[in-house]
């Protein structure tokens, strides 16, 4: 029912009338067991999508949001945090926290950010983050590992990047001769993506450009209060003092 609507109804209006769209909806599903820890709305069930995403009727949050929101809520006081290609949900979740310095950034304009940072040549100063949120970004980059140098570059020491990708069994698969979006769709799961990383193998480019990295791996259980995906996993990386 859900995609039937946003299938309807002009992607320009959406827009426009998310918020109002989006409170309208959520008085449908009010109610228990279910709590969105973004917005803290209760309801009957969250909306599962086809891909088996689990949305929150009032903000929009899917599980990965809002499990990157369990993960960072004591990360941010006081702290220098870049955050790339924010979910609006998040977003305004850090902006009304006690964050010292909170710079959101996108390259490709397709959400709302203060900066638009190239990440293979980050036009900030070394050392200057706490806390870099990069999550589904590096899928979509070429010279991932020059990204990662940035990342590291600009982290202050004892800085921590917070990584997700989409993740495969076995090793990095990734093949500079295709080029299409076609082909990207088929072998890589997206238009726009340019390979699959192993937890193995991302860990591994991660830690040749001088990061420590630890391992997440979701315990939740299916149904769980907050909508959280099973089996997720997740990458913190750690510039050393």
């Amino acid at each position: 029912m859900y995609e039937q609507l946003k299938n309807l109804i002009p992607k320009s209006f959406i827009k426009k009338n998310e918020k109002f769209l989006r409170k309208l909806i959520a008085t449908f599903y009010a109610g228990n067991p279910y709590q969105c820890n973004i917005c803290d709305f209760q309801m009957s069930r969250f909306i599962t999508l086809k891909n088996t995403d689990q949305i929150c009727p009032k903000c929009g949050s899917i599980g990965r949001n809002r499990k990157l929101w369990n993960l960072i809520e004591n990360e941010l006081s006081d702290k220098t945090v870049l955050h790339f290609s924010p979910s609006p949900s998040v977003q305004e979740k850090i902006q009304a926290s006690n964050v010292g310095t909170y710079i959101t950034t996108d390259y490709a304009g397709e959400f709302n950010a203060t900066k638009n940072l190239n990440i293979e040549a980050i036009d900030e100063p070394d050392h200057t983050y706490d806390l870099i949120i990069c999550y589904h970004i590096l899928e979509h980059v070429v010279n991932d590992l020059q990204a990662m140098s940035e990342l590291y570059r600009i982290s202050k020491p004892g800085g921590k990047c917070i990584i997700q990708t989409p993740f495969t069994e076995g090793e990095i698969y990734e093949d500079a001769s295709i080029q299409t979006e076609e082909d990207r769709l088929k072998h890589f799961g997206q238009e726009d993506h340019v390979r699959i990383y192993s937890v193995k193998g991302l860990r591994q480019r991660l830690e040749s450009v001088g990061f420590s990295t630890t391992p997440l791996y979701s315990d939740a259980q299916e149904n769980n209060v907050n909508g959280f995906k099973k089996g997720e996993q997740i990458i913190w990386a750690h510039k050393p003092q």
